[in-house]
């Protein structure tokens, strides 16, 4: 999606109000996530990565497409639960300059049609450009968002320099822009791969179990292809496998047996003809038997 943005600061005597209408985000696709949020997030919608200016970013997609479930309905009514960070500061952006005002740090995307005559002041002094507390706190986050997008960066690097991030699928079958993690790949590394990604901070195996977890928001479709595994059993599939403990082998051997458990019972009651044995009482101990404990018990 193309923006039109403009300086705030071209704005400063205008009004603003937050977005009632979020029809907009299927436009969007992708919305970052912050690193105080992508927990939250990945229970409401699928996280993806997406390398924007040759880093990975987080965000997550929102788009119906790769939905399960829209997040948005015909009505323009936000229904994913969670709403991130990103959607409640929209239509205000960071721009990148830095001259010491807050109000020249700021962009609006002038398409979404949130500046105006009405709402909240965006300055409370229009002269020297002093925000008013409603901007001041939507700064404060945008501001925060930044920050998390360098801390997540970092910890993302190193999940794509292990090699477990995997293309989603576009509508078209083909590879998409935005990744996702593959369990299995990450199943499969190693003892050393695993520290050296938690070697600095948990992070990087966080972001992994919130990527896994929100997987379940996409639809079928759109994840990708699993590669073809062989079937238990096989002789590919015994060549392929690490060495591994005895009973690792023995449960792998009995998942490739075809067979089935047996209800029946062990022996067959009705076949026993004399229950006199089973039913009478125990003779009682000889004389010798109890001569032998009763030594026994002074002993003791």
């Amino acid at each position: 999606m193309t923006m039109t943005l403009a300086p705030l600061a071209a704005m400063a005597e205008a009004r603003f109000r937050p977005p009632e209408h979020f029809g907009f985000a299927a436009s969007l696709a992708w919305i970052p996530v912050n690193d105080t949020e992508f927990h939250l997030t990945a229970h409401h919608l699928p996280l993806a990565v997406r390398m924007l200016g040759g880093m990975p970013r987080l965000g997550a997609l929102v788009h119906p497409a790769f939905l399960r479930r829209p997040a948005v309905d015909g009505q323009g009514v936000w229904t994913a639960g969670y709403k991130p960070l990103a959607l409640r500061t929209h239509p205000f952006v960071l721009s990148g300059r830095r001259t010491g005002r807050p109000i020249d740090e700021i962009d609006v995307v002038t398409d979404a049609g949130l500046v105006g005559p009405w709402g909240m002041p965006v300055s409370s002094e229009q002269a020297s450009g002093v925000l008013s507390p409603e901007m001041a706190a939507i700064h404060k986050a945008l501001v925060a968002m930044r920050a998390g997008a360098v801390k997540l960066s970092a910890a993302l690097e190193l999940l794509r320099i292990a090699n477990v991030l995997v293309p989603l699928r576009d509508p078209a079958g083909r590879p998409a822009a935005d990744l996702t993690l593959d369990p299995q790949r990450l199943a499969g590394l190693d003892e050393g791969a695993a520290a050296a990604l938690a070697a600095r901070s948990f992070l990087p195996l966080d972001l992994a179990g919130a990527l896994v977890f929100s997987r379940r928001h996409f639809r079928p479709e759109r994840l990708p292809l699993a590669p073809a595994r062989p079937l238990p059993g096989s002789f590919e599939a015994a060549a392929r496998a690490p060495l591994a403990e005895p009973a690792d082998i023995v449960l792998a051997s009995l998942e490739a047996m075809n067979f089935a458990l047996d209800g029946s019972d062990l022996f067959d009651i009705l076949a026993i003809g004399d229950w006199s044995d089973f039913a009478a009482p125990p003779p009682p101990p000889s004389e010798l038997d109890a001569k032998g404990e009763g030594r026994a018990a002074a002993a003791a």
